[in-house]
């Protein structure tokens, strides 16, 4: 009796059908984003049964059933591909998760006007003293940034769920290929096993992604007011936007000099530090900062210790050392953020910039070679799945990088505001996936 393959002649193409058309239709990570409006495709199950019409009669563990059975499905389909595409569309089942709502993009000015609307405590009043007005618009520029950092994560949440889908979908491919070929007698119980793996990983971490996009949804409606999470929902983009340029290098002075204009403290302590200063007789700040060095050495390693021996400090000694220590301090505070803002920045758009261009191109190349290769008999369906769970997994890893170069973006401008630098969490391990299961 002929030996039917179902795994290179109805579920390769099936593969095919399904990975890579939604391949091809989902928005992908990229500088210029995508155009306002459209969204994913949802992802169709994979079907629980070939897709060979009604099932024959009979024991079908019985070897010679199973044999008949897999010849009927692939006969049921004359024209390969063409016909796997048809029957898809006729039979696909519901998707993974319904699709959400559609209206009009926001963009981060829309982001803004809304965070801002629930904030009527923020209102700058004619009349207002430059101190209050400083400190009422860098409390607004947190609120802003909090709401935009919510929105690019919610945006962020929605693909790495539409790619979880579509790695589950590749996973559920693969272990109902490798139960109907243990059945059929064509691998080990351990291989089946071992090539089912990859479909339960993919379900737990599906589970785990549609749970962090509900959480970045509710986080968002909470920063933005509306109905309810699926309002925000609605207005979210396909894909990350494109993030504005980094400042160059040599705008460094131009960016702590208007880091500086933003804090209210600033100019504060400044002027207080220069009228303390100016008010001490001529030649005195020079001894008081070696006055001041000789107590520092003689109290360590405890406090500064002045000599017993010595006549004390005129008060406005004291003064100004600590105007100009308090000046000292905010100084480094702001010149230290801006550092590690702009040096977190860069990183971020080195990781995204290599994770766009080089990793998730080197991935599709890859699979693309694979299905060549399959075609031509010389690679296994085994080798087909892997190399898309792979390609998957590395447009998740550009998703991740592009959303941690806009939180770094708007950390730095967080900073540029006056504000101190934003301690991030870690980002976490539940929507990386784990390494593909390679074929054989």
């Amino acid at each position: 009796m002929p030996r039917a393959h179902p795994g290179r002649r109805w579920w390769g193409p099936l593969l095919l059908a399904a990975l890579t058309t939604a391949h091809a239709q989902t928005p992908h990570v990229h500088p210029g984003g995508s155009p306002p409006g459209t969204s994913a495709p949802a992802m169709p199950a994979a079907p629980s049964a070939p897709p060979s019409g009604p099932a024959p009669a009979g024991n079908a563990t019985d070897p010679a059933t199973a044999w008949r059975a897999a010849n009927d499905a692939v006969g049921a389909f004359p024209r390969g591909h063409a016909d796997i595409l048809r029957w898809e569309r006729e039979h696909a089942p519901a998707p993974a998760s319904p699709p959400l709502p559609s209206g009009p993009s926001w963009t981060l000015d829309d982001v803004s006007r809304r965070a801002l609307l629930g904030q009527p405590d923020l209102l700058i009043i004619p009349g207002q003293s430059r101190p209050e007005e400083l400190q009422r618009q860098q409390a607004a520029a947190a609120v802003v940034l909090k709401a935009q950092a919510a929105w690019i994560e919610a945006i962020a949440a929605r693909r790495l769920r539409q790619l979880a889908e579509q790695a589950h979908l590749a996973g559920d491919v693969g272990a109902e290929l490798a139960n109907r070929t243990r059945q059929v007698g064509n691998v080990s119980a351990e291989r089946a096993l071992r090539e089912s793996l990859p479909s339960l990983e993919a379900k737990e971490r599906l589970a785990q992604a549609v749970a962090a996009e509900r959480h970045a949804l509710v986080r968002l409606w909470q920063r933005l007011g509306g109905d309810g999470p699926e309002s925000a929902a609605a207005h979210l983009p396909a894909a990350l936007p494109e993030r504005p340029p980094l400042p160059a290098a040599d705008e460094a002075p131009a960016l702590a000099a208007r880091q500086r204009a933003q804090h209210p403290d600033w100019p504060r302590l400044r002027i207080e530090a220069e009228r303390r200063r100016s008010a001490l007789p001529a030649h005195a700040w020079e001894t008081l900062q070696t006055e001041w060095a000789q107590a520092v050495a003689r109290g360590q390693p405890g406090a500064a210790r002045l000599d017993p021996s010595a006549p004390r400090w005129p008060h406005a000694w004291s003064e100004a050392l600590a105007a100009q220590m308090a000046l000292a301090q905010l100084e480094r505070q702001l010149d230290g953020d801006l550092w590690l803002a702009l040096d977190a920045a860069r990183r971020a758009e080195a990781r995204a910039r290599h994770q766009r261009e080089d990793m998730v191109p080197a991935r599709r190349r890859l699979e693309e070679e694979t299905l060549l290769r399959y075609n031509g008999m010389l690679a296994s369906t085994w080798e087909l799945l892997a190399a898309a769970r792979e390609r998957i997994a590395a447009e998740q890893e550009a998703v991740k990088a592009e959303r941690d170069a806009w939180l770094a973006w708007l950390d730095l401008q967080a900073v540029l505001s006056g504000l101190p630098l934003p301690d991030r969490a870690p980002a976490t391990d539940a929507d990386t996936p784990a390494t593909p299961v390679k074929g054989h």
